[in-house]
């Protein structure tokens, strides 16, 4: 067996392991789990797409060997599947507009596939619930006040119930948005390691730089409309679904912020100061992914004028 095969076994099994770190109970189990894409993005592009494949599939096997077949279906489709979609378009090139040379794939389209690929996700519960009393909202429902009564016992019932009611309408989204979310984190993780390691040919993408492709507006637009204007499970559909393909413009938002910062004389102050204040309010957040969707829009960073020097805060 090649070198690169049993470095593709090994990046596997330390993705289950980490994938299945929560059920030792141990602190920081979490992060581990959030971190579990990592070895196999490592593999894939340092070693290429079939060592990427081989660790993922080693990735299933171990953990369906210890937690069960379901186990081995939920790391195929939330680690191994999206982590394969990343190293194999992260390492495309593809023909550029003056047709002669090559260009890598873009980032913002691997970021979009993935938001699109959470999506699918979604819809696929969807029409899985449809046989269900009261649709996917209500096994959302039914899931978190399991989930709240092992994790909260001592809560009075009355709040814990107020508590799934708030939740529940949105929870979906969230998830989903926190899962593309760590998956870029996981791929930025990756490719900067690789970069110092000199393994990466692949130049450095700056967020300032993100571009979307134009056919996501009109995602975001089509879901949009369905949350507004369906009713019932529809609505809720629609509104998740929103929520996930948003993620998107929430980065190229940071874009435009980052090439504003560009323009200062301290950009990594002015960022710091920035991205403390979003952590502290979600209101920050709606405000970046408007000014995300107004970048793919009418061009905010076009409009800007006399660009500073290239700093490097990115």
């Amino acid at each position: 067996m090649s070198k690169d095969m049993l470095i593709a076994i090994g990046g596997g099994t330390l993705s289950a392991f980490a994938s299945l770190a929560f059920m030792s109970g141990m602190p920081g189990a979490l992060l581990a789990v959030y971190l579990a894409p990592l070895p196999l993005l490592l593999v894939g592009l340092d070693h290429g797409i079939k060592a990427a494949t081989v660790a993922g599939l080693t990735g299933i096997i171990v953990t369906g060997l210890i937690g069960g077949a379901m186990s081995g279906v939920l790391f195929s489709v939330v680690h191994a599947l999206p982590a394969w979609i990343i190293v194999r378009q992260g390492l495309l090139k593809v023909p550029a507009a003056d047709g002669k040379t090559e260009e890598w794939y873009p980032v913002g389209s691997i970021l979009c596939i993935l938001s699109v690929f959470c999506t699918g996700l979604l819809t696929v519960a969807m029409f899985w619930s449809l046989g269900e009393d009261g649709g996917l909202h209500e096994m959302v429902r039914s899931y978190l006040g399991q989930v709240f009564a092992y994790m909260m016992p001592t809560m009075d019932e009355v709040v814990r119930d107020d508590l799934v009611q708030a939740i529940s309408p949105l929870f979906p989204g969230y998830m989903g948005t926190s899962w593309v979310v760590m998956a870029a984190v996981n791929a930025s993780i990756a490719a900067a390691i690789l970069t110092r390691a000199k393994r990466f040919d692949r130049p450095k993408s700056k967020l300032a730089d993100l571009v979307l492709p134009d056919w996501m507006s009109w995602l975001l637009i089509s879901a949009a409309a369905v949350a507004l204007l369906g009713q019932g499970e529809l609505e809720f559909f629609g509104r998740n679904l929103a929520l996930i393909l948003a993620v998107p413009f929430f980065f190229l938002g940071l874009g435009v912020v980052h090439y504003l910062a560009r323009q200062v004389q301290f950009p990594g102050t002015l960022l710091t100061v920035f991205y403390l204040v979003m952590f502290l309010s979600g209101w920050i957040a709606m405000a970046v992914i408007l000014a995300g969707l107004l970048e793919q829009w009418v061009g905010l960073r076009r409009r800007f004028m006399n660009p500073g020097p290239d700093r490097n805060d990115d």
